[in-house]
């Protein structure tokens, strides 16, 4: 996954309600974690 692509994603979540420049790379990388971690 692109963290452009996963930047988008979570931004248009509905309730989403934080700034999007405020996920950066370090904050996408944890997503990610997490969303690999559950589908093991």
């Amino acid at each position: 996954i692109r963290f452009t692509d996963l930047h988008r994603w979570v931004t248009e979540l509905n309730g989403f309600s934080d700034s999007p420049e405020r996920s950066g790379e370090k904050i996408l990388e944890a997503i990610q974690m997490a969303w690999i971690e559950e589908t093991e």
